[in-house]
């Protein structure tokens, strides 16, 4: 239980948008879940360690219902391993219960105090949420995953400013975590601050140069900025390293169009759609290049065409 948590930055840092980000630091938040045991003495701690909820919440019931036989290390794994359960399972009324009873044991547990404020922001109650990571931050300064999480807070409050600070000091607090700077740069991106935003995607892709997200997010910022060129490198090397990257093909697909590129553009957006068949962007794209292509072919001069304004970006 003591141990610390995977930080939901490494977790979210192959995530391809900041919602995704949000659940990756929810589910980190609950890797408590899984805690483990030492010495217990109910037979029932190897089902309160399980994987399925439902067995966990069984198991851990069992647990609970002899706990002062319990050391108070087991105590809190045993109403932390339940509260996770509940979780998954969308019980956040229980969960939340679990998690006081375990603070109870444990009342200045950065990891708890954060796995609470978690529940809170799945549930949709911000306020909670951000009164959780408050009290999980100032019980553990470097928390660097309840730090990202309450950047995103911070966001969905309309306060970027205070996101971004709480971005910045995630970054500190886990040098390796590549999240903070992903989510610093689509918050950068999207106030059009693109100088920024492509440094904090540069950095991102210097922590992890596999990391597919950062390169996308930096193409976003090249296309928005009509260079059309480096846009493209980024796309490639995003797709390089993720050939399925659909919002990639779309991107790549939309900067060959600003060059006037049309059978590339098409065959761009051809293979999104190829992938996600139901992707509007990409079918409209598609049509477009075919009849473009089409009068191209019946007129000596590039037909006249608008590409869209911006990049599909890792910013939703």
């Amino acid at each position: 239980m003591h141990e610390r948590l995977t930080l939901a930055a490494r977790a979210a840092a192959r995530a391809r948008c900041p919602a995704a980000i949000i659940a990756a630091s929810l589910l980190a938040f609950s890797a408590p879940a899984m805690a483990a045991h030492k010495g217990g003495v109910s037979p029932a701690w190897g089902q309160c360690r399980a994987p399925d909820p439902d067995a966990r919440i069984a198991g851990c019931t069992q647990v609970i219902q002899e706990i002062d036989k319990e050391t108070p290390h087991n105590k809190v794994a045993a109403y932390v391993n339940r509260a996770g359960a509940y979780q998954a399972k969308g019980d956040y009324a229980h969960a939340l219960e679990d998690f006081g009873k375990a603070l109870e044991f444990e009342p200045k547990s950065s990891v708890i105090l954060a796995a609470r404020g978690a529940a809170h922001h799945a549930k949709g109650d911000l306020d909670s949420a951000l009164a959780g990571y408050d009290q999980a931050i100032a019980a553990d300064k470097k928390n660097a995953a309840a730090l990202l999480a309450r950047a995103y807070v911070w966001r969905a409050k309309g306060d970027v400013d205070k996101a971004l600070a709480d971005l910045r000091d995630a970054a500190k607090a886990d040098p390796k975590a590549t999240a903070p700077d992903v989510a610093a740069g689509a918050l950068y991106h999207g106030k059009g601050d693109h100088e920024r935003a492509i440094a904090a995607f540069s950095e991102a892709a210097k922590r992890d140069p596999k990391l597919a997200a950062a390169r996308n997010g930096r193409g976003a910022c090249h296309y928005a900025k009509g260079e059309f060129d480096k846009a493209i490198a980024d796309f490639d090397a995003a797709l390089k390293i993720d050939a399925s990257y659909v919002g990639a093909l779309v991107n790549r697909a939309n900067a060959w169009r600003a060059k006037k590129d049309f059978p590339r553009a098409k065959a761009d957006y051809d293979a999104a759609l190829a992938a996600k068949p139901d992707l509007a962007a990409a079918k409209k794209g598609s049509e477009d290049m075919a009849r473009l292509i089409a009068k191209k072919g019946s007129s000596a001069a590039t037909p006249a065409d608008s590409a869209p304004a911006e990049a599909e970006h890792d910013h939703n």
